[in-house]
């Protein structure tokens, strides 16, 4: 067991490097196309909803920051890492590589292509905007919790498309949905009262607002109620992963 933990950890860290060194290769400086895809996002919905519809919210930036850039970090993971087990068969087949493996070194490819992007923006946006300097202190515990229940979420999708082709189809239509669905760009006051139970059962939503109660008018009551929900959240899909795989990880082999 210790020597497979040992060979675990050392293979995530260097598979992360590998795909961050495939994603980048024949590139143009590809690191900054990567980095600059979420920033020229935010940028663009920016200037449409505070400058073209003009929400009236109090530091729309950093409310749009703290929810556009988990957002966008869960959907692109989401999106590689549910064929990912399928596409890399052969490959896992052939090496004595853990599947979870693959996973976790895609989930930490695109959180550190996140973490880059989140920063650069962080930066000008904590002195433009009035982020609380008393909730940065705790955003590393809210990026724990989104990162635990990306891993969850990334886990299960995986497994199910290995039995079920059509999840990975199924993923893109919901994100893309969920989208407006999700309090991203506008807050839950806008949502009519009967319909904010969406909000609670919304797992997009529970697992960004932990970032986000850091950053976005701090209030310690607040912060410790969505680090609550949210670390429920995460725990409970890295559990539905895990009994998933347990059950399902004697034939998956012969599926992929």
């Amino acid at each position: 067991m210790n020597d497979f933990r040992k060979l675990f950890w050392a293979q995530v860290p260097y598979l992360t490097l590998a795909n961050m060194k495939s994603r980048y290769r024949k590139t143009f400086a590809g690191f900054i196309w990567v980095v600059m895809n979420p920033i020229l996002l935010y940028g663009a919905q920016s200037l449409a909803f505070k400058t073209f519809l003009r929400l009236e919210l109090p530091n729309f930036f950093t409310y749009l920051l703290a929810g556009l850039l988990p957002w966008i970090f869960i959907i692109q993971t989401a999106d590689m890492a549910t064929p990912l087990l399928v596409t890399n068969g052969h490959f896992l087949k052939a090496m004595k590589v853990h599947p979870l493996v693959l996973l976790l070194s895609q989930v930490l490819d695109n959180f550190i292509n996140f973490s880059f992007a989140f920063i650069i923006l962080l930066i000008p946006v904590c002195f433009a905007d009035g982020v609380s300097w008393h909730g940065l202190f705790f955003l590393p515990i809210g990026l724990f919790i989104l990162i635990s229940g990306v891993i969850g979420m990334s886990w299960l999708l995986a497994i199910l498309n290995i039995f079920y082709r059509d999840v990975r189809y199924v993923v893109s239509f919901l994100t893309g949905v969920m989208f407006f669905l999700t309090p991203i760009f506008y807050p839950v006051s806008y949502i009519p009262e009967k319909y904010r139970w969406m909000v609670s059962i919304n797992p997009f939503y529970n697992l960004i607002q932990p970032v986000r109660s850091t950053l976005y008018q701090f209030d310690l009551e607040n912060m410790l109620k969505a680090f609550g929900i949210g670390l429920g959240w995460s725990g409970g899909l890295l559990l539905l992963g895990a009994l998933y795989w347990k059950k399902k990880k004697n034939v998956i082999y012969y599926h992929i």
